[in-house]
């Protein structure tokens, strides 16, 4: 049977310090009205990275989102006319293979926006992973 396309988005999460995490998330949309600028966003398999922070009270865990953040937003991977669960496991595999390299992307230590793009519709030849210097 087929996944639904409403399950749960988040392939990877890295905690980043303190009460700082990126979540890696891969989902269908079906497209509509794109509510930050009005434009039309095209239906499709979509990738977004979401920077929040993360704290416990005794109630449970609350999480802070705020906007203009580096390395958090949407980019649209595989424009499809219908929904298509193999493209969509097709990225989420792509993304959880390579996570570690696509963090490194969003932090600027490594490759471009059209790096991360390749990696995440399979084009990829090579990117540079960051140098790890000896201490």
């Amino acid at each position: 049977m087929a996944k639904s396309p409403t399950q749960s988005r988040t392939i990877h999460t890295r905690h980043l310090g303190e009460t700082r995490y990126r979540d890696l998330k891969v989902y269908y949309d079906k497209g509509g009205m794109n509510y930050w600028d009005y434009s039309q966003k095209p239906k499709g398999i979509y990738f977004a990275s979401e920077l929040y922070q993360r704290s416990s009270t005794s109630a449970g865990a609350i999480r802070t989102w705020s906007t203009g953040q580096k390395g958090d937003g949407y980019l649209l991977v595989t424009e499809l006319a219908t929904y298509s669960a193999k493209v969509l496991r097709l990225v989420q595999e792509r993304v959880r293979t390579h996570a570690d390299l696509i963090h490194d992307i969003l932090d600027g230590r490594c490759g471009t926006l059209a790096d991360l793009k390749a990696v995440l519709v399979g084009t990829a030849s090579s990117v540079a992973a960051p140098s790890q210097e000896a201490a």
